[in-house]
């Protein structure tokens, strides 16, 4: 598989929640943006996946609109194979260890690796309606994130929550053994985060 044909790859640790949720929100979105993207693949995969399990209840029971209970179904667990990694034009991950796990897996996918919050926080004011479309937009989109690594320094971590534990912005932490209404939040954050990644892409923001 070689490196830079368009194709996406969203990561996590168990490949139930996190990762299948962006990966389907993903796939939704460029499906809505057209025939231009309709070509765009996207995957995931987990660092310490169970092979095929079914996704969680809270991204089972999401509203996604029509078909996304087909396609949540669909999902079925797998364990990341580093070939997947580098024939990935765009690797978003949920974390900075999974992002770090992703890169130690696949050293030559370095570039092309991101957290879901890096990746649109990096692209924040990039206008991919005035560039190609399909894959060569996951390209132009993967590059040019890259190239603004340093110079738009990510936030800076902060307090949240009742115990006020300090929180990384750039990471949606696993939340698949919390509490519902924890568990309910972190499957909205990545919906939040996937949709403003591929707004930016297809140019619909």
């Amino acid at each position: 598989m070689n490196a830079g044909e368009g194709r996406i790859l969203v990561v996590c640790a168990a490949n139930v929640c996190r990762s299948p949720m962006a990966e389907l929100s993903l796939r939704q979105a460029f499906s809505d943006a057209g025939a231009g993207f309709a070509g765009v693949e996207v995957a995931s995969a987990g660092i310490s996946a169970m092979a095929e399990w079914p996704v969680c209840a809270e991204v089972r029971d999401f509203d996604g609109g029509p078909g996304w209970g087909e396609l949540a179904d669909a999902h079925r667990s797998r364990h990341l194979d580093p070939d997947d990694a580098l024939g990935a034009a765009l690797v978003l991950a949920a974390s900075r260890e999974i992002r770090a796990a992703v890169v130690a897996a696949a050293p030559a996918s370095r570039r092309r690796v991101f957290t879901l919050r890096e990746a649109a926080w990096l692209g924040a004011g990039y206008r991919g309606d005035e560039g190609p479309q399909g894959a060569w937009a996951v390209e132009a989109f993967a590059r040019h994130i890259d190239g603004r690594r340093g110079l738009r320094p990510l936030p800076a971590p902060r307090r949240a929550g009742l115990t006020r534990r300090l929180q990384d912005p750039v990471d949606i932490a696993d939340a698949h053994r919390s509490r519902t209404g924890v568990h309910r939040s972190t499957v909205r954050a990545v919906r939040s985060a996937a949709d403003e990644i591929a707004a930016l892409i297809t140019g619909s923001r």
